[in-house]
């Protein structure tokens, strides 16, 4: 990486202006060599990125006006190519700025392009099949969720009717071509992303007539994936696919792939050049957008080219709130006096006491498995479960299947609505399962804040001698934003995992802050930080005053409440004396900060083959239902860009169909999410839904989440009933 990227293409030291106005920045000295510049590396030394450490606050409250450029927070950039890092004459390589070091090469002097002057960009010659190639992303589906093309190109020149620009790990399948962007003399400029159906490729694509193909005239092509949706605009128009897309979006990983800038297949390619490539990580705001394109406008001098009402064609853009999403800031001091105070004496003050009842709060989420909805989480299909999800690890010594595979790990029962995952033995290999509620990139279900995870469920009736050792049944969530920022670390909280090496041990609450995907210097700590266990012990009356043998063929609710200041986790057990269950306190804790932050469910069965084998060919976990609940006070709040709460109209009843009006401003990518009872209908951008016989008597609801917004807020409309 660059370790001047900050300074080179904005022209000044960002710190100078951000400092003066970032009240916690203030004695931080960047400038470690006092050499007068401050390089990524001095700006992160031993401290979090500079965009986590200045306040919303000290930038939109600033009177000073800072200039923008998209190197200003540079890990944004896993891969960038900017026609300054390279000098007058031929290319053999092409430095790479951003966090992954891939540099594109040509090795072939006749196929390497040219900089023919200072600011003329990197020329590709007509008919001359010059390109250069760079090592495959396997990961690009995560890695590169948004880019930047600024170009020109002449459509006078070159035999072949269409040249490619840049094709990321090129060929045929989910991932392969993706993205990949290409002109075609007749029908313009496209833009693709490729992903996995229901019957085969989910091929998203963009066609744009306004690019100027004069070979003088720079262009600037914005692109990306945002929520399950394809996004793209050319000289500041915003561009639709050639067909209606759906409102998902997954893919597989992509191997065996190389990646190209230039035309490989093609010795008739057209006279073109670059001044800019870039490759990106999270998913950009619609403003984040406008900003992409004004300052590659303004960089190059076309921005009288934009529409008359694009927000930068008369000024640059400037430093503001969406330069600043929310991200998880680890504070270790505060981590580590967490972990050291779960002592004994305060995470076991009550337990096998009454429990404190939950008060403030609603269902937001309900599924009695009344339908089997697992869905392939790399695939568009599903709209609630996905399996088995993106870390393959999760089934230690099980091999983790998709639904619909043999043998079947997902088993339903419709009868009674109960959903089983299972690990299961087909020839010498042992199968695991696993599901989330959210598909490999994110989409999906995801709680932040203060929030109550419950489970029902039963394993199967074992005597003790009899207990394989090697079961490893669990529920447990991943924080979100490790999907989107490859360079964070990941979040990671075990609401219970049980082992059968011994069937009263409640292994729970086992809290992470893992490693991050990609190695970088914009994280404090690139390995894992010091993890901690609110409980390790047996849930016997004698060690811990209940008595609760987890293998017992009993269905037991399981609850964990995370509010402000205490979580509490909570378990049903049989009352003997009412003949009914109780609840009961299995431990508290202090709620730590990592708690609250955005989490998304999963729920799996592994096997520890060293702990010992099953002597069944099948081990079942049974789920009758899972429900989350969040604070009224989240549910009635109007984040901006609303401005009121979202509203239902329409027809109440059989047949008829309510419309979700999301009273929001200045933001048009949303996403609608139907309830009924808190059971989730679907969700997609679709705003309205059709009312069946089945949600006669219940309360519909909908959540807008503003996806095209900073932060992504949602905000929920009153129930209505259905008549």
């Amino acid at each position: 990486m660059a370790m001047a990227f900050m300074t080179t293409w904005s022209g000044r030291p960002c710190w100078r202006y951000c400092n003066p106005s970032a009240r916690n920045l203030e004695g931080i000295v960047f400038d470690v060599d006092k050499d007068g510049k401050v390089t990524v590396e001095e700006q992160c030394l031993d401290r979090h990125p500079l965009s986590q450490l200045i306040s919303r606050e000290s930038v939109t409250n600033s009177k000073t006006k800072i200039p923008w450029a998209v190197n200003l927070f540079s890990e944004w950039i896993m891969s960038g190519f900017v026609q300054e890092d390279v000098e007058v004459g031929a290319v053999s390589e092409h430095p790479s700025r951003g966090v992954l070091n891939l540099s594109p090469t040509q090795s072939n002097v006749t196929l390497q392009p040219q900089k023919t002057s200072a600011n003329g960009g990197v020329e590709f010659a007509a008919n001359s099949g010059q390109f250069l190639t760079m090592a495959g992303q396997r990961d690009a589906r995560w890695n590169y969720r948004w880019g930047v093309i600024t170009f020109r190109i002449d459509a006078n020149t070159g035999s072949a009717e269409e040249t490619v620009l840049l094709d990321i790990n090129q060929g045929l399948g989910p991932s392969k071509s993706s993205p990949k962007v290409w002109y075609n003399k007749k029908d313009g400029l496209f833009i693709q992303f490729v992903g996995r159906g229901a019957t085969g490729l989910d091929r998203r694509i963009m066609n744009a007539k306004n690019v100027i193909a004069d070979g003088k005239t720079w262009n600037v092509v914005v692109f990306g994936m945002r929520q399950g949706r394809m996004f793209a605009s050319v000289n500041g128009v915003t561009l639709t696919t050639t067909e209606e897309q759906p409102s998902r979006f997954s893919s597989e990983l992509a191997y065996d792939a190389n990646s190209f800038i230039g035309d490989n297949r093609n010795d008739g390619n057209m006279a073109w050049a670059y001044d800019t490539i870039l490759l990106g990580q999270t998913e950009l705001t619609e403003a984040m957008v406008r900003k992409l394109e004004g300052w590659a406008a303004h960089r190059l001098g076309f921005q009288a080219n934009l529409p008359a009402d694009h927000p930068y064609r008369e000024l640059p853009p400037v430093l503001d709130e969406e330069d600043l999403p929310r991200r998880y800031v680890h504070d270790d001091e505060a981590w580590t006096a967490w972990g050291q105070s779960l002592t004994k004496s305060v995470t076991r003050v009550n337990t096998g006491g009454d429990r404190v009842e939950p008060e403030g709060w609603e269902r937001v989420f309900f599924d009695d498995f009344r339908a089997f909805r697992i869905s392939p989480s790399t695939s568009n299909e599903g709209d609630l479960w996905q399996a088995p999800g993106w870390n393959t690890a999760v089934g230690n010594d099980a091999r983790l299947l998709p639904p619909g595979a043999t043998p079947d790990v997902y088993p339903h029962d419709p009868e009674n609505q109960l959903q089983t995952i299972s690990i299961a033995k087909q020839g010498n290999t042992w199968y695991g399962s696993a599901f989330y509620s959210v598909n490999d990139l994110g989409q999906g279900y995801v709680w932040s804040g203060p929030k109550i995870f419950r489970i029902r469920c039963m394993f199967p009736k074992i005597a003790e001698h009899l207990l394989p050792g090697g079961l490893f049944p669990a529920f447990w969530s991943y924080g979100i934003e490790f999907l989107y920022w490859r360079t964070s670390n990941r979040i990671e909280v075990d609401w219970f995992e049980f082992v059968g090496t011994n069937g009263y041990y409640y292994n729970g609450m086992s809290s992470h802050l893992h490693y991050t995907h990609v190695k970088n210097i914009f994280v404090r700590q690139n390995d894992s930080y010091q993890r901690y266990k609110v409980f390790g012990g047996n849930l016997t009356p004698l060690e811990n005053n209940l008595g609760l043998y987890v293998w017992d063929g009993q269905f037991h609710t399981w609850e964990f409440v995370v509010d402000e200041d205490w979580t509490y986790v909570n378990v049903t057990i049989p009352d003997r004396r009412s003949g009914t269950e109780k609840w009961v306190e299995v431990c508290r804790c202090p709620t730590p900060a990592l708690y609250l932050e955005p989490m998304y469910l999963l729920v799996d069965y592994a096997l520890r083959a060293n702990d010992g084998l099953p002597k069944s060919e099948r081990e079942d976990f049974v789920i009758d239902w899972i429900e989350v609940l969040q604070k009224t006070e989240q549910i009635n709040a109007i984040p901006k860009p609303f401005v009121a709460r979202p509203q239902l109209v329409g027809d109440a009843a059989v047949g008829g169909t309510l419309t979700c009006i999301p009273n929001v401003e200045n933001v048009t990518d949303l996403r609608y999410y139907w309830f009924a009872d808190g059971y989730p209908l679907t969700y997609g951008a679709d705003p309205t839904y059709t009312l069946t016989e089945v949600e006669v008597g219940k309360t519909i609801r909908c959540m807008v989440k503003a996806v095209g917004a900073l932060d992504m807020p949602e905000a929920w409309t009153e129930p209505v009933l259905v008549k």
